[in-house]
């Protein structure tokens, strides 16, 4: 099923034109238009991200550039195998060092600047929750994607959050961010707390299919990778919102256009609609 013909606008009118990772992927990935032209975009784009990185393997020793580059990186599809992917993740191990009420695991930088930057941020797949349960759910999205699930650090972060989490638990970034995490992590994909989260959500859908208080895009997002009826029941329910929400040129979103783009595009593919 292409869901192409149910929207208001071709997205690829709106993807075509955008010179960014997020561009790079989502052509190669959901519309298969790969081209020359991104051959080269992607040989640029990866000098460009690159270029300041620190010896340390971090970016300024910030945690969300250093996140939202190595994320960039996998867009333009490089792996662990790189230079720069492995010293980015490396640094990321190295501030795995801070415990959450006694469970080990969790991430966080000493950088002063990170919190502000972060709330400012809306780029990728996280959003800006607390500080700590930020930066460690999207590390541990890092690890999963680069394709380290089977690491003691990463099992170990995860193990400690199927001892507390709760959806309620905090406000609705860190629920949506942790649950997130918790659905695409082997350890965790068929536990008792995603089933919890997605009954959480459940209850919180609205008839126009948001979440009340959730951040649309990261939410649908999120369950699209969710191999599980009440996800599925909730993510059909969503779409007439996602047609709705469309913009004339084809993209999603106010403020943060490429990323409730690829959130959407990207949801998509993986409930193999595209």
């Amino acid at each position: 099923m292409n869901v192409l013909n149910g929207l208001k606008v071709n997205p690829l009118n709106y993807v075509a034109n955008l010179e960014s990772p997020i561009g790079v992927y989502l052509r190669r990935e959901i519309f298969e238009k790969e081209t020359k032209a991104d051959t080269t975009l992607k040989k640029k784009l990866y000098a460009k991200t690159v270029a300041d990185q620190s010896v340390d393997g971090s970016w300024d020793q910030l945690f969300v550039r250093t996140a939202n580059n190595l994320w960039n990186l996998a867009l333009l599809g490089y792996d662990a195998e790189d230079g720069s992917v492995k010293n980015g993740l490396e640094w990321l191990l190295s501030i795995q060092r801070h415990q959450y009420r006694g469970y080990p695991g969790f991430f966080y930088s000493s950088n002063r600047k990170d919190p502000r930057v972060m709330r400012s941020t809306f780029y990728g797949e996280f959003g800006p929750g607390c500080t700590i349960f930020y930066q460690t759910t999207y590390a541990i999205h890092l690890f999963h994607i680069f394709g380290f699930d089977d690491t003691k650090q990463v099992q170990t972060t995860v193990k400690s959050y199927l001892q507390f989490w709760r959806p309620d638990w905090c406000g609705t970034w860190c629920s949506i961010n942790v649950l997130r995490m918790l659905i695409e992590h082997p350890l965790s994909r068929k536990s008792k707390h995603v089933e919890s989260g997605l009954k959480y959500l459940d209850k919180r859908q609205t008839k126009t299919g948001a979440w009340k208080g959730f951040p649309f895009y990261h939410t649908f997002h999120a369950l699209s990778r969710a191999n599980r009826a009440l996800a599925k029941k909730q993510f059909k329910k969503a779409f007439s919102s996602v047609v709705k929400r469309q913009n004339k040129n084809g993209s999603w979103g106010r403020k943060e256009r490429e990323t409730g783009t690829f959130l959407v595009l990207d949801a998509l593919k993986n409930v193999g609609t595209m």
